[in-house]
Order: C-alpha cells, then structure tokens, then sequence
C-alpha cells in the first residue's frame, strides 16, 4: 500500500502501546522509554525505535520537555497523543484530550524516580504488573468500589512462584500536616490491598513519615528509594509494628 508523502501512519501495535506507556508515566526519559519497550517486547531494535520517537515528536504527539535535568531527553504526551489513543480506543478518566493541563514538569524526578523502580523489578524478572497513578485514578473515578487514594502505582511482582501485590508511594518532598491526616485516613480505611511501601528520597523524610502515620493500623512499610533500586525485594524495611526491620519479601510473603 501507498501512501501521502509526509503522511503519519500509525502502527496500531507498537506506536499506540508507546503513546500509552509515555501517558500512563507522565514522564519518561527516551532510556527509560526504550527499556521499557524492550521489556515488553515491542522494541528490541535501537534505531527503530529512535525513529519511531522522532516521527511521533514531528507529529506533535510526543513533546520534549525543555530545561529538564536528565541524562538523557524527557517526554511527555501532548493533547494530540492523547485524542489518538481515544481513536484507538484508550481512554482514561482523567488524563484525556480535554483535560484542561497536562503534567506540569514539576512531577518529572518524581516520574523517573518512579520509572527506574519499575525498571528494576523489570531487569531481576520480579515484576508481574504495574499500575501507573493515572490508571489508578481513572479507576478511582469510574469505579464503585475504588481504592482509597490515587497511589503512585500498584505493584505486581512476584515472590518465588507465587504472586504480591503492594501499593507503592514515592515521598519526594514532605506534605503539610493536613495533608498527611487525609492520607492518614484513606489508609485506615482501605480494604483493596494488604500492604502499602513508602518510598522516601532520603533518611530524613523517611523518619518524619514513621511519626506522621504511627497511629496507622493498615500494613505500611518504609524504605529509601536508592536502597530499593539496588535491593528490591531484598531491601530492609521499617514498620510501624517492627522498627528493627525486616526484608520486604518477608513482609509480602
């Protein structure tokens, strides 16, 4: 088949699972966004999918973001990308061709943060499914039986031959104190999950979290994001019922 010189012909398989990938992220760094096509193998050819990336910028269905620290180009998805996943029928309640902003690039460290643990759990073959925070909103907003917060991502992964799953939360920055008593909350009253890791970008952090939810009765552990990415689930844990610590594969187990 021909086509239009200059024309945009869409791979339904493998452009709009890279379209949904960058959308569910948020943000995603083009060494994130490879390995993570890799993984799921739809792209194991580098200088396909650099191509594949520039044809989508051209398009205006991808957009760079300017003036962000990364070691490599970031992107985000742009209201032309989001009105051609809804074409090809992926919709979600809250990030979509109408919405009024898209991801400020302020989320973006905490988007790769959150990128390069799911890439961890990818490479050691320990991840069984991830659910971004824009798949767990949408499904908090059409769902009757929701979650009780809009996580950062729920994890699948798995813990020998069996599967765990755990609600993970990355603690970037510190929220005020009315904050933590809605979150203090919503933990107290979910009954979807059975555990839920906090993980901190730094030691500070992690010990204000441990006095801010110490009246929490929900299965909350903690740890530093750096240690996680190297240890996984080999990472030592704190809990609120066992401060000594403990690997959090004991704790899934």
């Amino acid at each position: 088949m021909r086509y239009a010189k200059n024309s945009l012909v869409i791979n339904p398989e493998r452009d709009i699972a890279l379209l949904r990938q960058v959308r569910n992220l948020r943000f995603v760094s083009h060494n994130q966004l490879f390995d993570l096509m890799q993984h799921c193998g739809l792209d194991h050819c580098r200088s396909s999918f650099n191509w594949r990336i520039r044809r989508l910028v051209k398009s205006g269905l991808l957009s760079v973001c300017e003036g962000v620290f990364s070691r490599s180009t970031v992107y985000r998805i742009t209201k032309e990308g989001l009105l051609m996943l809804e074409h090809h029928g992926h919709f979600t309640a809250i990030l979509h061709s109408r919405t009024a902003h898209l991801p400020h690039t302020s989320q973006v460290l905490h988007a790769l943060e959150l990128n390069r643990i799911q890439l961890a759990l990818a490479r050691q073959n320990l991840l069984a499914g991830w659910h971004s925070d824009v798949e767990i909103a949408s499904f908090n907003a059409i769902c009757r039986a929701p979650y009780q917060k809009d996580y950062d991502a729920i994890v699948d992964v798995w813990v020998g031959a069996k599967k765990a799953c755990f609600a993970l939360e990355y603690e970037r920055s510190l929220k005020s104190a009315k904050q933590y008593a809605r979150v203090r909350r919503a933990l107290d009253s979910e009954r979807q999950l059975d555990c839920i890791l906090y993980l901190t970008s730094g030691v500070e952090i992690l010990v204000h979290l441990l006095h801010e939810f110490e009246s929490v009765t929900m299965n909350v552990a903690f740890a530093c994001a750096g240690d996680f990415a190297n240890l996984l689930l080999d990472t030592t844990v704190l809990t609120l019922r066992n401060l000594t610590g403990l690997r959090f594969r004991e704790l899934l187990e």
